[in-house]
């Protein structure tokens, strides 16, 4: 059962937060308009690493990183991870420190306009899955946006697994770095459960984050990149079970 008295706060901190992020707004819309992406993924890459720094203070959670030295120093790259939580995206956002990130996006989140708004100026993406008209779209969109600069990172399983177990991944993710033909940053995410989808209600959390060495998914041909798919999902899979044997 949720507790209004820990939840509702925690959701005003995020919310704010989002809303800071969202006074970027000139500042991006004139370096997108001027088409200067060098300029926006900086101002990005500040106000999201920003964000990632007053969301894990004012929610009081802490994160725990491996493999910090597989982040290349620019992108850009696609970042595949497993999905335990909401919490999952601050973490990622905490890791990574070196280049513009976006994520492939649920639909359902265009209508809460706060955070819509966030996920447009990260150069994020929608997807609205069941729609082969929309996805040939996103696919030419987010081809577009990796080849011009920007970093995105998909989830997937999906859907958040809500708990420790990570669900199979569906192949057709693996797509948007084929066809833009970039490198793979796969990452394994384990705890981030506990901060909401465990008991429905808030809670301070730790969150192991494991970044393994980067898939040059560009290099391969069609019939490597299958047999990538699999190892990459693998090796996240693998990651999730030695962040579990981590002490809290």
């Amino acid at each position: 059962m949720m507790n209004p008295f820990t939840t509702i706060p925690a959701f005003l901190k995020v919310l704010g937060e989002i809303n800071t992020f969202n006074r970027l707004a000139p500042q991006l819309e004139k370096a997108r308009a001027e088409e200067d992406y060098r300029k926006e993924r900086e101002i990005i890459l500040k106000g999201t690493s920003e964000f990632a720094d007053r969301i894990t203070e004012k929610l009081g959670f802490t994160v725990t990183i491996l493999g910090e030295e597989n982040i290349p120093d620019e992108g850009p790259v696609f970042i595949i991870a497993n999905h335990q939580s909401f919490a999952d995206i601050y973490a990622i956002y905490y890791a990574i420190r070196k280049f513009q990130l976006g994520f492939i996006a649920k639909s359902e989140f265009e209508g809460f306009k706060p955070l819509a708004t966030a996920i447009n100026y990260t150069r994020s993406v929608f997807i609205k899955r069941g729609d082969a008209r929309e996805a040939v779209e996103l696919m030419r969109t987010t081809t577009g946006m990796l080849r011009n600069g920007f970093t995105l990172a998909v989830f997937p399983e999906g859907t958040r697994s809500r708990g420790a177990d990570m669900a199979e991944f569906k192949p057709g993710s693996f797509k948007f770095a084929q066809k833009a033909k970039v490198p793979i940053l796969p990452i394994s995410l384990e705890g981030g459960y506990h901060l909401w989808e465990e008991k429905g209600s808030y809670q301070k959390t730790h969150i192991k984050v494991k970044i393994h060495p980067l898939v040059h998914y560009e290099q391969m041909d069609r019939k490597q990149q299958l047999a990538a798919n699999a190892e990459i999902e693998e090796t996240i899979r693998k990651g999730l079970e030695e962040l579990r044997a981590l002490p809290d």
